[in-house]
């Protein structure tokens, strides 16, 4: 009969202690900003703002795709 009030008691705090560290974890992840996306005005690809070209109010992913977009002009 202890051993089953033991084991019980045991998984008790194995679910407790769980259930807090899932919670702390997933605090943690919503203070991180996701990085703003932006799309090639050219090809339409998707990448990082900090990585694109930017010309005026229009993003780029590559030199080429500026310049393309520029002589069509």
């Amino acid at each position: 009969m202890r051993i089953l009030i033991l084991i019980a008691i045991g998984l008790l705090l194995y679910i407790i202690i769980g259930n807090i560290l899932r919670k702390n974890k997933l605090s943690s992840l919503e203070d991180t900003d996701p990085e703003k996306m932006v799309s090639c005005k050219h090809c339409g690809l998707h990448i990082l703002e900090q990585e694109a070209l930017k010309s005026g109010q229009s993003f780029y992913c590559s030199q080429s795709h500026l310049e393309a977009d520029t002589q069509a002009k």
